[in-house]
């Protein structure tokens, strides 16, 4: 099968990688063509960092007992007087770690990086395990038909600022200007501002980000004229959604 060059492919191919439901020789197949082509590999991660923050809301599971026995028992008879190197419980332990740091580095990836680069910038220590990560909510738009994700918005739980990262400068349009905009639940979308051109971008919200957008499910960008919508409310074609969720 070949996949290079085919987006809508590359992509369904990489959300199920990342949902971890490509698994076998596809999954391992995946896994060289990433090696081979970029673009699927930058189509797998962010589909990672999509599904990164559902990793929080998931509450750990402890495998049954007779699981582990039934290991043990296809390993073989448990030697004597086993080191620390040995210990089947020291490797499980160890592993669920790695898991936890490594959702915990995926979501923490994204939040450092809306921060704004300095001349000299010092160096950024991140912290494990994952609830030391910032509360935060953080929306990645796509576009609807083949899922491509092209922009980032991420704001602290007290901060009155909304960090955007375009992932794709294509979708700017001459003359014309794209609008973020808040969904609510019910009643009519709010303008956030101005999607500016660049890859990093940030907006200023009217409030702290708990009342901008604590209510807010999804966020949409629409195509306006240059300088934003002149009624308030969204008069171009809408081109990209995506959920607003809360990490905490």
């Amino acid at each position: 099968m070949k996949i290079k060059g085919k987006t809508e492919l590359q992509e369904r191919l990489a959300a199920e990688y990342a949902l971890g439901t490509l698994r076998g020789a596809a999954r391992r197949r995946l896994q060289r063509w990433m090696q081979e082509d970029a673009a699927l590999a930058m189509a797998v991660a962010r589909w990672e960092s999509r599904l990164a923050p559902m990793a929080g809301a998931v509450a750990p599971a402890q495998p049954p007992a007779r699981l582990w026995r039934a290991i043990q028992q296809q390993i073989g008879p448990q030697a004597p007087a086993r080191g620390l190197w040995e210990s089947l419980a020291f490797w499980r332990n160890l592993g669920f770690a790695a898991s936890g740091m490594a959702a915990a580095l995926l979501v923490a990836t994204i939040l450092v990086s809306q921060q704004p680069r300095e001349a000299a910038p010092s160096p950024v220590v991140l912290r494990v395990p994952s609830e030391e990560v910032p509360a935060s909510y953080l929306a990645v738009l796509s576009e609807p038909k083949t899922q491509k994700a092209v922009l980032v918005a991420w704001a602290g739980q007290k901060s009155d600022k909304l960090w955007l990262t375009t992932l794709d400068p294509a979708i700017h349009v001459p003359e014309k200007s794209l609008e973020l905009w808040a969904l609510p639940k019910s009643g009519a979308p709010k303008s956030l501002g101005l999607v500016a051109e660049g890859q990093k971008h940030v907006l200023q919200l009217a409030a702290i980000a708990d009342r901008s957008l604590g209510e807010i499910p999804a966020l949409a960008v629409s195509l306006e004229p240059k300088g934003g919508s002149p009624t308030g409310a969204p008069t171009g074609p809408v081109l990209f959604t995506g959920p607003c969720v809360k990490y905490w």
